[in-house]
């Protein structure tokens, strides 16, 4: 969508009670930017990002973008959500070699704390290293950190250093339960309070007058994620991973049409809500019923033509009011 447009629907999600805006970055938006141009234009609802890839920005500058962004916004930045990104795009879009995930999370959530809080001083790491560095804000911003997680090893890592995860756009009971005892591995070996992390999850959410509309929306979005080998952890603990495996080598072939017919009612209902506005409201209770406690709602727009997404998201908005 334009940012005119984009700032519309934040205004109504504002109006409709949301809580929270999240702002996603890989390509085409700039998250920081985005969002305080939100700001600029509502009062109460906070922000989140959902998420931020650590490949395409230094520790330096996401501290800077969330310490401006929390002034610019009058401290409503509820959230600071980080993940690796696929590895895909970063190489494609972005010519940067995507490794050592678990070490780099690390490092980046210690030195983005350090640079938050009164004591920027120094660190020395494997991948930066810094002797001091100029105080961002008056006073020290503590901000949660939720990992965007798929793997074990990173949810294990969250478990021990973040203050809550963003599980994926696709899941299922069996997956949320894995990723649960992951995340509860890493707080019991660093002696923290489980109980106390944010669980969020990402949902495909497609709302329409028209249930066979929804229901395409839904399975492009499905397919979407099934391209990505980050999901496959994910995609093993489903009852779909020969499919799976099937449809993204027809999707990477170039055969998306052929791809998109072999998404079932199954898992369109395991893996997304869909359906009328009444539907979705209601469908939304599975998510949370897995354990949720942050839904994030992502809403289903790729059929559409740009002068058509807007209505799109008010109409997802408008349903849970």
């Amino acid at each position: 969508m334009s940012v005119n447009d984009t700032l519309q629907c934040a205004v109504a999600a504002e109006k409709a009670g949301f809580e929270y805006i999240s702002v996603a970055e890989s390509f085409y938006r700039d998250g920081f930017a985005l969002a305080s141009a939100i700001a600029t234009n509502t009062r109460r609802i906070k922000f989140g990002t959902s998420v931020m890839p650590i490949y395409t920005r230094t520790p330096f500058q996401i501290a800077m973008g969330a310490a401006t962004l929390q002034e610019i916004s009058d401290s409503r930045l509820g959230f600071l959500g980080l993940g690796v990104g696929y590895r895909n795009r970063t190489e494609q879009y972005f010519g940067i070699k995507s490794t050592a995930h678990v070490e780099r999370m690390k490092e980046y959530v210690d030195i983005i704390r350090i640079l938050l809080s009164d004591d920027a001083n120094g660190y020395r790491g494997k991948f930066f290293s810094f002797k001091e560095f100029p105080k961002l804000s008056p006073k020290p911003l503590n901000l949660p950190i939720y990992f965007g997680s798929s793997g074990p090893k990173m949810l294990k890592l969250a478990g021990e250093l973040a203050d809550g995860v963003i599980l994926n756009s696709i899941s299922t009971p069996e997956y949320v339960e894995f990723a649960l005892e992951r995340i509860a591995e890493g707080a019991d070996k660093a002696r923290r309070d489980y109980s106390k992390l944010e669980i969020g999850h990402s949902i495909i959410y497609a709302c329409s007058d028209d249930r066979e509309e929804a229901a395409r929306a839904a399975k492009e979005d499905i397919l979407f994620y099934f391209a990505y080998p980050e999901l496959d952890p994910v995609i093993e603990k489903s009852s779909f991973k020969k499919e799976a495996m099937k449809m993204r080598s027809l999707y990477v072939q170039g055969k998306k049409d052929e791809a998109i017919s072999m998404v079932t009612d199954e898992m369109l209902d395991v893996f997304s809500v869909y359906g009328t506005p009444k539907e979705c409201r209601t469908k939304l209770d599975k998510f949370l019923s897995r354990g949720i406690s942050l839904p994030i709602i992502r809403v289903s727009n790729l059929p559409y033509k740009e002068n058509e997404k807007k209505d799109v998201f008010m109409m997802a908005i408008n349903s849970l009011k």
